[in-house]
């Protein structure tokens, strides 16, 4: 064999071996890589499938008429106790007005129905003592006249007269008894009649101040669509109002990456809005539940999902997560996508290769 063929047999083995050698390293990396995701998994759960919420309070009216004043604009920050907007006043002053009248009616006439009790029991005192002269007098002429001392003309008088007497004092107790009617019924120390009306100015006081909303919590007004001229209704939503502060990170991680998170943990979280900056962040809560597999009233029929794959997909289950040290310079929104990675445990090898990850995309956020 010469020196040619020699050198052709030790090039093409050597080739043999290098495609060898490829194929044990990609086949290393792989497994390397597949090794590290599941660890990744276990022990450093990452999710870009993460979003803010805050709460969101719906600024209704309590009561109903045209806008007449609009205070705010779309897309500003308000405070606790700053004016928002306001309704036509003029419909709930007359009311105040007119109750406050009734009110001083209402105790003129309590005034002059104590005056008809006084004047009642007055009469009523009268006629019973008439009606017991009346009687005293007729008991004194029945013997005379059974002894035809005197005419039966004159008894028949007095018990007429008595009757009469009788009758003056049932109608008497009976105005008596209608006047105190009027007034007998009492709230802590005071006429129900006179509490009802005051009760009713109250009212209509509470509707009046009403008119003017105010903005019960600090926040950023969004969707505004509300403009002069516009007749709002009770209970029904025209301002949007973002809570500023109170802010939270919702993350859906896959239910084989729940075992070993639990509240209290720390995390990193990536913001889009903010490519390059990392905010920290620790475990709250993890849902106990989604919609999906919740089961079927009964009196229908299950709707059974025939998904088609061969490997079923795993699960997502909401964590809630709290931002830890916010700062004024990154104001957050809602709905903005974040990633984040949690720490189950301290001093792995692993969290400083998901920091790196969290990085790695927190920077990519530039580009898209």
């Amino acid at each position: 064999m010469n020196l040619t063929g020699l050198t052709k047999r030790f090039n093409l083995r050597g080739m043999a071996l290098s495609v060898k050698a490829w194929v044990y390293l990609i086949v290393s990396l792989i497994v390397l890589i597949i090794i590290y995701y599941v660890l990744l998994d276990q022990y450093t759960p990452y999710t870009n499938d993460a979003y803010i919420q805050a709460y969101v309070v719906q600024i209704a009216p309590q009561v109903e008429g045209p806008v007449t004043k609009v205070y705010v604009k779309n897309d500003t920050f308000v405070k606790t106790g700053q004016p928002l907007f306001e309704i036509d006043y003029r419909p709930y002053e007359y009311k105040v007005k007119q109750l406050e009248a009734k009110l001083v009616k209402t105790r003129q006439d309590i005034m002059q129905l104590e005056s008809e009790i006084r004047a009642a029991e007055a009469v009523a005192v009268q006629s019973e003592a008439d009606f017991i002269y009346a009687k005293r007098r007729f008991e004194d002429l029945l013997p005379l006249a059974k002894k035809q001392f005197i005419p039966q003309l004159q008894l028949d008088q007095a018990r007429d007269d008595l009757n009469a007497k009788r009758a003056l004092v049932h109608k008497a107790e009976a105005d008596l008894a209608r006047a105190r009617q009027a007034l007998e019924l009492k709230i802590d120390g005071d006429y129900a009649i006179i509490k009802e009306a005051e009760s009713d100015l109250a009212l209509a006081k509470y509707y009046l101040s009403q008119t003017r909303v105010y903005a019960p919590i600090d926040g950023y007004i969004t969707n505004l669509q509300l403009i002069l001229g516009s007749y709002v209704k009770v209970g029904e939503a025209v301002i949007t109002l973002v809570d500023a502060g109170n802010w939270w990170i919702i993350a859906n991680f896959q239910e084989n990456s729940l075992e070993r998170i639990r509240p209290g943990q720390a995390a990193e979280l990536s913001i889009a809005t903010y490519p390059g900056k990392i905010f920290k962040g620790k475990v709250e809560s993890i849902y106990w539940g989604v919609s999906t597999g919740q089961g079927i009233p009964s009196g229908d029929l299950p709707d059974v999902q025939n998904p088609g794959n061969w490997v079923k997909l795993a699960q997502r289950f909401p964590v809630r997560l709290t931002l830890l040290n916010l700062d004024s310079t990154y104001p957050l929104r809602i709905g903005g996508s974040v990633s984040v990675a949690v720490f189950t445990e301290k001093g792995l090898i692993l969290n400083s290769l998901a920091k790196l990850w969290l990085r790695i995309g927190s920077y990519v956020n530039y580009i898209y």
